[in-house]
């Protein structure tokens, strides 16, 4: 990727590659997630991996950035009903992904995290997703019965699994690039 040592040895050139790879990798794979897995997308995985490994501002536009393509593709290729309960709907996943995100951040606070401080965060980050969704189909006046106990858990382990692969394929891209993505942390285990 680097054309010369001098380019890669610059720090503001590194910066800036570094701060492209991560959030492009991390969309590229919602992408395939959302053609192979449909109705299924991780927001709450990917919400916990951009605050975790991301700066606030990268990690909000990733999310974004990922719950448009998903959008674009669910509409445009998917089938999706254009119709104004579905626009909303897609709205609100994006307003709660942004809560998960920032209920994450919170979590995680200021120190590099750990995995216990990631999975707890994740847990209180997809209660809130999920409490927000769950509030609005009850505002709303429908959508509540999408919330059984099965759906959740269905979603919450999808979620989970994303996550655990989110979390192994950053670290796995740190030590195996890092001239692209960073130096890799060490991870602890609190």
């Amino acid at each position: 990727m680097w054309k010369d040592s001098k380019m890669r040895d610059d720090p503001v050139t590194r910066a800036q590659g570094e701060a492209v790879a991560w959030p492009l990798t991390l969309a590229a794979a919602a992408l395939l997630g959302t053609v192979i897995i449909a109705c299924m997308m991780p927001f709450v995985a990917i919400a916990t991996v951009a605050a975790a490994t991301m700066s606030r501002a990268q990690a909000v536009t990733a999310v974004i950035g990922v719950w448009a393509v998903n959008q674009v593709l669910g509409f445009g290729a998917l089938g999706y009903p254009l119709t104004a309960h579905a626009l909303m709907w897609g709205v609100a996943l994006c307003a709660a992904s942004i809560a998960a995100l920032f209920v994450t951040r919170r979590v995680i606070g200021g120190a590099a995290p750990s995995v216990l401080r990631l999975a707890s965060a994740f847990a209180a980050a997809f209660i809130v997703y999920e409490g927000l969704l769950y509030a609005l189909s009850l505002v709303e006046g429908g959508g509540s019965e999408m919330f059984t106990p099965q759906v959740v858990l269905s979603i919450l382990l999808n979620d989970a699994v994303w996550l655990a692969v989110l979390t192994a394929m950053h670290a796995g891209l740190l030590r195996l690039a890092p001239q692209v993505f960073g130096p890799a942390p060490a991870l602890r285990l609190r």
